[in-house]
């Protein structure tokens, strides 16, 4: 029998029970393409009977049907974008009684966003999963670290690594900047001259407006710092004239 379906797109038409099961299978110990054929399976949706060596016995519609191996491979090409991260960032909306902030993380201070930015690149080279509770903290207004189960783990991951890649589409000469100029010996001083350097380019060195600036919404102190690193990059090209 012919099976016509129809799958998400991209993850910004996942329901939210679609995106947990993504989260969720992301904690397996699965392949992409196993992935894949198990969210294809879930959202067909088809139900599964039986596997076999050349694909699977399952119902779609009430109705048995079989899908060979080719035939999955082929489907599950559809649900490629599985494999990157998402380019709109996406997130749970609310854990338990906390709210989540906008998923582009406006509304959190600058402040916040360098907190988030140091608890994210520790994450990133010792994969300590408390530290991702820590920027759970901030991502949905806690006061204190947020108790996490693996798939909303997972979540916090691919919510602030999504929404960095953004950010560094949309404030590209500061992103470049930044990361050509940090050259520290560890990364903890490399953090740490990038944050005072940030708020340094944004307090223009007086020392009386950094309270003031910590408070600035992340978007306003981004789109400022990245006029500076454009600035800077026009100067160093006018200097290079002969």
């Amino acid at each position: 029998m012919n099976v016509n379906i129809t799958l998400p797109t991209c993850w910004q038409e996942l329901t939210l029970s679609q995106l947990r099961y993504i989260f969720f299978l992301l904690t397996q110990n699965y392949s992409a393409a196993e992935i894949k054929t198990y969210a294809l399976i879930r959202w067909a949706p088809l139900t599964l009977v039986e596997k076999a060596d050349d694909g699977i016995f399952c119902h779609f519609e009430g109705r048995p049907c079989f899908l060979t191996t080719e035939q999955i491979a082929a489907a599950i090409q559809h649900l490629s974008w599985l494999d990157q991260l998402p380019l709109v960032p996406v997130r749970i909306p609310s854990l338990g009684k906390l709210q989540a902030v906008e998923a582009d993380l406006s509304g959190l201070t600058f402040e916040a966003f360098l907190i988030l930015e140091n608890l994210y690149q520790g994450y990133l080279v010792t994969k300590n999963a408390d530290l991702l509770s820590e920027m759970a903290a901030y991502l949905y207004q806690s006061k204190e670290p947020v108790k996490l189960s693996a798939e909303e783990a997972v979540s916090i991951f691919y919510w602030y690594a999504s929404a960095k890649q953004m950010l560094a589409r949309r404030y590209k000469h500061f992103f470049v900047s930044s990361d050509v100029n940090a050259q520290s010996e560890s990364m903890q001083e490399r953090l740490q001259q990038s944050m005072n350097n940030q708020i340094r380019a944004l307090t223009k060195g007086d020392i009386t407006k950094e309270a003031q600036v910590l408070r600035m919404d992340v978007h306003r102190a981004l789109v400022e710092l990245d006029a500076q690193a454009l600035e800077y990059e026009e100067l160093k090209k006018e200097s290079a004239k002969p």
